[in-house]
């Protein structure tokens, strides 16, 4: 690889460890806030509260797409963990593929007293965050093309499954609680990570 090459390669990691930045900060930061209730919901709030939507009898609803994002997260952690190298080592970034094995399990019930792994409200988060889990751990064998093309399919991949729910959540959130709802800054943010992290890998080959 030339000079050139190898600069571009180390700017183009750069920016998708910027991109991954601006995606987790958007995912914390609230992305429907009814302020006349005091409530503030963040990306990982909303699928949660969309359950009393669910039992309320309003929808229809697939409150699991919202989990997306961050499944999204901890795929592009792992993808940026693991490099360009096919070979896991014992190396810092090599104990970070494996944080991010556990991270997809953020989507299990918390509240074993009312949702269970198998309730029809936290069977979804169970079963995708398990799944999400094994194909982190499954990554160090894929060939590092198959890598990058999962790296730049993963912007169109949350945007088509996420926003067609989040708009969803938007109506009903309007139409039932009675609150205008508003858009926090976190989901532009989260959207702003998205298109630098595709064209981040647009521009290298690993």
């Amino acid at each position: 690889m030339t000079r050139s090459g190898v600069s571009s390669s180390v700017s183009a990691r750069f920016l998708a460890w910027v991109a991954w930045g601006l995606m987790l900060a958007g995912y914390w930061a609230p992305w429907v806030e009814g302020s006349t209730a005091g409530l503030t919901f963040s990306g990982f709030d909303l699928p949660h509260f969309l359950v009393f939507f669910q039992r309320a009898g309003y929808g229809p609803l697939v409150r699991e797409r919202l989990w997306m994002p961050l499944w999204g997260l901890a795929l592009g952690l792992a993808l940026l963990s693991l490099g360009p190298k096919r070979r896991l080592q014992a190396s810092p970034r090599g104990f970070l593929w494996l944080l991010t094995i556990l991270w997809p399990l953020a989507t299990w019930p918390p509240y074993p007293e009312l949702l269970n792994p198998w309730s029809i409200e936290g069977r979804g988060g169970f079963i995708g965050g398990l799944m999400a889990a094994c194909v982190v751990a499954s990554l160090p064998l894929w060939p590092v093309p198959w890598r990058r093309r999962v790296a730049l399919a993963l912007p169109p991949a949350v945007l088509g499954i996420t926003g067609p729910e989040l708009v969803q959540a938007w109506r009903l959130w309007g139409e039932h609680l009675r609150i205008p709802p508003d858009m926090g800054w976190g989901l532009p943010l989260y959207g702003l990570g998205l298109a630098l992290w595709g064209w981040a890998w647009w521009r290298t080959s690993w």
